[in-house]
């Protein structure tokens, strides 16, 4: 299997984040930010990583080692938050609507890009 199509089935997500996207047509999408167990391959590892509501799942991301696997995977996710950022997208704690996501809480949670 190619690298840029590697996927384990049914992965072990390790860290979560629930974010409420609410859409200029007002329609609400609870995305769910995912990182998975970073696993072993012959020569790298690799880490699931998923974006459900946005993207759903993607490749499994490949690093030379575990920490690098997991740390391109969570600025991924960063990287593509920042894209619903720079459309103009609002995003607020799903059980606190008034608590809107910003730049600096996105980069607390997911490091900077």
């Amino acid at each position: 299997m190619k690298g840029h199509e590697l996927k384990i089935e049914n992965p072990s997500f390790i860290a979560t984040e629930e974010i409420l996207w609410i859409r200029a047509d007002g329609t609400e999408v609870l995305i769910q930010a995912a990182l998975g167990m970073p696993y072993q391959l012959p020569d790298s590892w690799a880490c699931p990583v998923a974006l459900s509501g946005v993207d759903e799942r993607y490749p499994d991301i490949v690093g030379e080692s575990s920490m690098q696997s997991l740390h391109l995977a969570m600025r991924l996710i960063r990287q593509r938050l920042g894209h619903l950022f720079d459309a103009g997208e609002i995003l607020v704690h799903p059980r606190d609507r008034t608590s809107r996501w910003d730049l600096t809480l996105l980069n607390a949670i997911f490091g900077s890009v």
